[in-house]
């Protein structure tokens, strides 16, 4: 929004309340590499955000890998990339097997997403997957994400979280040395053009006849935060990138494997790894220290990989406002708070889900509106 509004003739100042400028997408280094505190990839259907890191010159730096992904289920992990996986998948029976298969099909394929706003995604996918698929595949996906509110999720949400990857042909992006160099890049210019970052800086929201933009939260809508484990290792625990753990006794909904999307010599010969889950803001997660939650995270994965090894360098991330819980008949929130006050946040991309492609989008939806004023 700043480097926009800025090529459109304004003067533009930035009130960044932590350390770094990028929210979610800023990083940390390992082994002199930067990484992004939550895992990060992009999609070749991710128009906004590609073009954005066209018109910066990073194209080369992005790169497009085969998507691995896996499912645990019943103290099994399973390959899950395909039809192929799925008819070999062996606790789901042929019917719901093929049911399961017909409704990705269908639901990649159907463009009105609003007949499903105010359905909900457990009521659709227990009738059109029938009740073996859903509990088996949908129901600890939904819990995973949306924790207690899983049973009020509209399926529009889900219809986005299917539709929205048909085309992208199985390839999933990612920017060699980090997405961090996006925000580098958009910083550079930013002063470039005259715009002023104060790192952290609060900024308290009044009326003004200069027009301000907020990117706080919303008031109007409820969150879940999320918690992130990220460790590096010299072991290698899986062949596959993405694992979703189904399984309600997990601390953690996804595993991932950064070093099976992009190559370990990246981050001097290491694997990289994430453990992620979404709970309420009253979690006891967040009042546990970061010792806590590495143990109860790990002692769960050596249940998976037996040969599991603590590793030397852990780090624990807590977020507060990290996923905003999209019911039935979703209001999403104005953009407009007061006369020249304007939010602008992730509460407000619907029906697709948070992410550096769909903030783009929205950072350019504000800009029009701020011209239009």
């Amino acid at each position: 929004m700043a480097y926009r509004l800025l090529q459109k003739g304004f003067k533009v100042e930035i009130y960044e309340k932590g350390k770094t400028a990028g929210g979610l997408l800023a990083g940390f280094r390992i082994n002199g590499t930067n990484i992004e505190k939550a895992y990060h990839h992009i999609f070749q259907t991710d128009k906004y955000i590609i073009d954005l890191i066209k018109e910066l010159g990073l194209q080369n730096r992005l790169k497009w890998y085969p998507e691995k992904t896996a499912l645990y289920y019943q103290d099994k992990m399973y390959p899950f990339m395909g039809p192929v996986d799925l008819l070999k998948f062996e606790p789901l029976d042929f019917i719901s097997k093929i049911r399961l298969g017909l409704v990705k099909i269908w639901l990649e394929k159907d463009n009105d997403w609003q007949k499903y706003e105010n359905i909900t995604a457990v009521d659709w996918m227990k009738k059109y997957c029938g009740e073996k698929g859903y509990k088996v595949i949908w129901e600890p996906l939904l819990k995973g994400k949306f924790h207690d509110y899983y049973k009020d999720i509209s399926m529009a949400w889900l219809w986005a979280r299917i539709h929205t990857r048909a085309n992208s042909d199985g390839k999933l992006g990612y920017m060699e040395g980090g997405f961090q160099q996006i925000i580098e890049k958009l910083e550079t210019r930013i002063k470039k053009l005259g715009g002023k970052i104060h790192l952290q800086t609060e900024y308290r929201v009044s009326a003004s006849e200069t027009p301000t933009i907020y990117t706080g939260p919303s008031k109007e809508v409820e969150y879940l935060g999320a918690i992130n484990v990220v460790f590096s290792t010299k072991q290698n625990l899986s062949k596959y990138y993405w694992h979703n753990i189904n399984d309600p006794k997990s601390p953690f909904l996804a595993f991932i494997q950064h070093t099976n999307l992009v190559p370990s010599t990246q981050y001097g010969n290491k694997h990289v790894y994430y453990l992620g889950t979404y709970v309420p803001h009253d979690h006891r997660y967040f009042a546990m220290s970061d010792g806590e939650i590495e143990k109860e995270f790990f002692d769960y994965l050596k249940k998976i990989y037996p040969n599991f090894e603590k590793p030397d360098e852990v780090w624990v991330n807590r977020f507060k406002n990290a996923q905003h819980i999209v019911s039935r008949k979703y209001k999403v929130p104005s953009r407009k708070l007061g006369e020249n006050v304007y939010l602008a946040n992730f509460a407000q991309i619907y029906p697709e889900d948070r992410g550096i492609n769909y903030a783009v989008r929205e950072a350019e939806k504000m800009v029009k509106a701020i011209l239009l004023r």
